[in-house]
C-alpha cells in the first residue's frame, strides 16, 4: 500500500524495493508512487522570485531521466522570464488559459528577439531543449495560465 507523506505526495509500497531486487530487474524502482494537485504544497520558481505557483507531482531523482513533472498556475500580469536550462528538456502541455512561449536562439543576446513565438492555447504542447534561452507569457486578464510540464535529463555532450 502506498503510504502519504508530509509533502502530499504518496511513497510505493516498501515491497517494491525488495520485488525489484529479488527480480534481478535492471532498473531501480520509482521513488515515489501517486501524487495530487489537491494536496502538493506549492513553490515559487526556482529561476525567478514569485508566488507559490509550482507543485512538483515528481521531483528530480524520483524517476531515472525525469528532472521533474509540475503543475504551474501563472497568474495574469505574471512573466516566466527568459531563462535556460543547461542539461534538461522541457515539454510544456497548456490545460487552460492563453499566453505565449517565446524561444530565442542558443546564445542570443539580451536585445536579439525572440526567433519563435507559439501562441499557447489549451492543448498545445511545447518543447524546448537543453541552452534554448525561453519566456512564458500570459495573455488573460483574469485567469490563470495553466500548464502541465515535465524536464528530461540530456544526454551528456
Amino acid at each position: 500500500m502506498a503510504t502519504a507523506r508530509d509533502d502530499g505526495r504518496f511513497n510505493p509500497s516498501p515491497a517494491l524495493a525488495r520485488d525489484v531486487e529479488a527480480s534481478g530487474a535492471r532498473y531501480p524502482p520509482v521513488k515515489v508512487r501517486a501524487a495530487s494537485l489537491g494536496t502538493v504544497k506549492a513553490r515559487a520558481l526556482h529561476h525567478q522570485a514569485t508566488e507559490e505557483m509550482v507543485r512538483d507531482l515528481l521531483k528530480y531523482d524520483e524517476v531515472p531521466g525525469i528532472t521533474n513533472m509540475s503543475h504551474v498556475a501563472l497568474p495574469p500580469g505574471t512573466v516566466i522570464d527568459r531563462h535556460v536550462h543547461p542539461s534538461k528538456y522541457e515539454v510544456f502541455f497548456v490545460q487552460s488559459g492563453r499566453g505565449a512561449f517565446k524561444v530565442w536562439r542558443r546564445k542570443a543576446s539580451e536585445a536579439e528577439e525572440a526567433r519563435e513565438e507559439i501562441d499557447l492555447r489549451p492543448g498545445v504542447s511545447v518543447y524546448v531543449g537543453p541552452e534554448e534561452p525561453h519566456e512564458i507569457i500570459p495573455h488573460g486578464e483574469d485567469e490563470p495560465l495553466m500548464m502541465l510540464y515535465f524536464g528530461v535529463v540530456a544526454p551528456e555532450p
